[in-house]
């Protein structure tokens, strides 16, 4: 259809009102193959996934996937299958043309990861397509070209055995498309992600990526499904999985694969491939399942590493629900969640990485260091690799306590120190640390009430009239219109935590050179979101150099994070940064370290506190960038309205 046909087809149609029955037409060739492309070929990545499918369906035992610029100026996928006449390659590019099904009846058992008839056509219909494909024993090929989805060429040609799909320009003639195409590198990580689950499937084939000319995978055919993981995701993840349970069949449902062990977790799902009849899918049922093997053992918002390949009758599951079919609908979800949830939890009962070991383990993800298998807090008091010559963290705590000035006996506090006891001096003080520049305005958006107008100025704790000690664990106060009870750890965590905060800050910016540069041997996905992002490390305080293939060295980091787990910290902020764009993991980390030092550096348990330490603590909490929460999230505060006290006994 040419430009004025279309422009003379979109003003027939906008004359239509709503008084006037529009007229039934049936879309254009080309026009309706631009909207089955809209469903099928989201990004260039969509692209290489229904051609590797194709490949995969054909036979293949080789792929081979070549792109530039992300897949935007070209994608090329070759493989050695089994190829197609002169007459199928033609019909292969007309809708709904597919040599994986024959009938209805075929809906029901489909065996092949490709089966609509839609790939081919849609991608040819916006891009610049060439097929070249010849079978097993014929002397000569087929070159067909394909423009806009037009067959311009049609001629034989000399090849090897099998398909080669050249697509180039992708979208170049639906602008509207490819203004939303992403960067090159973000392009590119997507294609990476798919090869790899692809990978993962299929471990009897070979598949090989080149990206701008350089090799990106090379994947060998593997003689297992463990063998192909160590080349797809690393030593690091190989080390830590064990073989499934072998469960036996429920209703024809079958889990095998492999796990990890409880201390290996990360902060997202990236690391969990689970497949249904071969296929990678994204299933709520299996992920509820694996979740649920796991029970307590893993920390709250962590996840496990898992390869997990569900086989389930064809007649119990249809793929035929999403464009992209990567979405499965199961006849009955039980069969499924069961087969799951006992090969992987029934594996973790024995436990298999504590064989030969004392039975223990941590939940939580360990310190790890650049050294052969060094834990944390090793107990010859060495300096291993991964560590930092800096000052530990509780010797750092006792040196903030000795500028406190806070002699044997008083509140451990490295804050605040007891005053002298006299009617000229506020309880408690802050020796250390200066106060901030301008008071902050009390929100009170945490206590579950509106806050009193007294709250609307600057200043509200240090204007509330002190009653008393109640458990000597809470001040209760007093204000214009009601009861005001405080939790007075939780408000001296709280003060705590911000001055801590506010010092730290000015270190923020000061790096800590590693004693011994850490190695991180990075999976093929975390090594493309590295090379992306690595100035974004580098302004947030961590010197990070690429040693060559997926591993980079750490050299540098900030030096408030000298207590932290680096190697995990950096992992867990490549996952975000994958997933969302964005990552607030060196914050998070910096507000945990300052939060647990907070806590034990305050006023713990029952303690007995004056009139004057009680004011001096309230006036404290008024310099403060005040959340009425402590670091910890518990409220602070408590208000009572005196109406709610009045309608209690009856006054009202």
């Amino acid at each position: 259809m040419s430009d004025d046909e279309k422009t003379n087809w979109r003003n027939t149609a906008a004359e239509h009102t709503a008084d006037e029955p529009r007229s039934v037409s049936v879309l254009p060739p080309e026009l309706a193959n631009q909207i089955a492309a809209g469903e099928v070929v989201e990004r260039p990545a969509s692209v290489v996934k229904e051609l590797v499918e194709n490949s995969l369906d054909a036979g293949a035992r080789r792929v081979e996937v070549v792109i530039e610029d992300g897949g935007k100026d070209l994608i090329r996928v070759e493989d050695d299958g089994c190829g197609m006449q002169r007459e199928d390659a033609l019909r292969a590019l007309e809708r709904h043309a597919t040599s994986k099904i024959d009938d209805v009846d075929d809906l029901f058992e489909i065996g092949s990861l490709g089966f609509r008839g839609e790939a081919l056509p849609s991608i040819a219909s916006v891009s610049r397509l060439e097929l070249q494909t010849k079978p097993h024993g014929e002397v000569a090929g087929t070159r067909v070209y394909v423009e806009g989805g037009t067959v311009q060429e049609v001629e034989e040609v000399g090849k090897a055995a099998g398909t080669t799909v050249l697509v180039e320009e992708l979208f170049f003639n639906t602008p509207a498309r490819l203004k939303f195409m992403k960067t090159s590198a973000t392009e590119t990580r997507h294609i990476t992600e798919m090869l790899t689950r692809m990978a993962l499937s299929r471990p009897d084939v070979r598949f090989k990526f080149r990206k701008d000319g350089k090799i990106r995978l090379d994947l060998p055919e593997a003689d297992g499904l463990k063998d192909r993981i160590l080349a797809v995701l690393g030593r690091e993840v190989y080390d830590d999985l064990y073989p499934t349970f072998d469960y036996p069949a429920i209703h024809g449902v079958v889990a095998k694969g492999y796990f990890s062990k409880p201390g290996h977790s990360q902060r997202s799902t990236r690391n969990i491939y689970t497949f249904v009849n071969g296929r990678y899918v994204q299933d709520r049922t299996i992920l509820a399942a694996i979740k649920k093997s796991y029970k307590k053992m893993l920390q709250r918002g962590r996840y496990p590493s898992a390869v997990l390949f569900v086989e389930v009758p064809f007649e119990l599951v249809d793929v035929n629900v999403h464009p992209a079919k990567t979405e499965v609908r199961f006849d009955d979800t039980q069969p499924i969640f069961r087969a799951v949830y006992h090969a992987i939890a029934d594996a973790l009962a024995e436990a298999p990485w504590l064989e030969g070991e004392q039975k223990s383990y941590a939940l939580g993800p360990r310190q790890q260091y650049g050294g052969d298998g060094a834990k944390e807090g090793g107990g010859d008091g060495a300096i291993r690799p991964g560590q930092t010559q800096v000052e530990p963290l509780n010797a750092r705590n006792r040196r903030y306590s000795e500028q406190g000035n806070i002699s044997p006996g008083e509140v451990a506090s490295p804050f605040f120190s007891r005053g002298p006891k006299d009617d000229n001096q506020v309880g408690f003080s802050n020796p250390g640390f200066a106060p901030l520049a301008e008071p902050p305005r009390f929100d009170a958006g945490a206590a579950g009430d509106t806050p009193p107008k007294e709250a609307e100025g600057d200043r509200y704790f240090s204007t509330l009239k002190v009653i008393g000690q109640f458990r000597r664990a809470y001040i209760v106060c007093e204000d214009a219109s009601g009861l005001v009870i405080i939790d007075q750890h939780a408000a001296h965590e709280r003060i705590a935590f911000q001055y801590l905060k506010d010092t730290f800050a000015t270190e923020h910016g000061e790096r800590q050179p590693m004693l011994f540069p850490l190695r991180l041997e990075l999976d093929g996905l975390r090594a493309d979101v590295m090379r992306e992002h690595i100035d974004f490390f580098a302004d947030a305080g961590f010197e990070i150099e690429h040693f060559g293939g997926d591993t980079f060295v750490l050299k540098e980091i900030p030096a408030v994070l000298e207590g932290a787990t680096h190697e995990q910290l950096l992992k867990d902020a490549l996952d975000d940064l994958s997933n969302l764009g964005t990552t607030t993991r060196v914050e998070e980390e910096l507000d945990a370290l300052l939060s647990r030092m907070a806590c034990h550096s305050v006023v713990r348990g029952p303690t007995e506190l004056t009139h004057q330490e009680c004011e001096g603590l309230l006036e404290e909490m008024d310099r403060i960038d005040f959340r009425a929460n402590c670091p910890h999230g518990r409220p602070v505060y408590y208000r009572i309205p005196l109406m709610e006290l009045e309608e209690a006994f009856d006054r009202r």
